[in-house]
């Protein structure tokens, strides 16, 4: 009975393994080749390339965290794959390979940013060195630092610190009625 339930599972992921390899040439020849992942210095884009996955899932009625796993781990390569083998070896052995969430939590142990705030932090830490990019497009810098601002919760004083060392002469006006008045200016 147990090898029966054992056959009758490998013969279900081996068909669903066909049956992805089917959908992706098709959705290949329709939509372009599926990203795949390797590892990057870009935390986001694990993010990004998990929910890649998640859609094409849902697009092709993988359903199953055993089948959805095994999608991606057709678009995973090394030094990613090498971490976590272990998947690979129960999809030969005709194991179950445990849940969507597991799969994408440990990829994201090794390879995702830890929350909004750290990588907050480091494209902040970026934009302070990065001075060139201030002088080019002070409004597009000032988008991007106020974004990032707001999830970090540095104090005004560090910010405006910071500001200083690029804000271009005709806004640094603005920057003296705080330093008089301790109020923001208002716009």
């Amino acid at each position: 009975m147990l090898n029966r339930a054992i056959n009758h599972y490998n013969g279900a992921l081996t068909t669903t393994y066909n049956r992805i390899a089917t959908l992706e040439t098709e959705v290949t020849r329709l939509w372009g080749e599926l990203p795949t992942f390797a590892s990057s210095e870009n935390k986001k884009h694990l993010h990004n390339w998990l929910s890649q996955i998640a859609l094409y899932c849902s697009a092709f009625g993988i359903i199953t965290d055993d089948q959805k796993i095994v999608c991606a781990l057709t678009r995973l390569h090394a030094p990613a794959s090498t971490y976590i083998k272990s998947y690979y070896d129960k999809v030969q052995a005709g194991q179950g390979v445990g849940s969507w969430g597991n799969f994408a939590q440990e990829l994201k142990n090794i390879y995702g940013q830890r929350d909004d705030k750290e990588g907050a932090k480091k494209k902040l830490t970026v934009l302070w060195v990065n001075k060139n990019l201030a002088k080019k497009n002070f409004v597009k810098y000032t988008e991007q630092y106020r974004m990032l601002a707001r999830i970090v919760n540095y104090s005004d004083e560090v910010h405006i610190n910071k500001m200083k060392e690029v804000i271009p002469n005709e806004l640094r006006n603005a920057l003296v009625i705080y330093e008089i008045t301790n109020q923001s200016p208002k716009t």
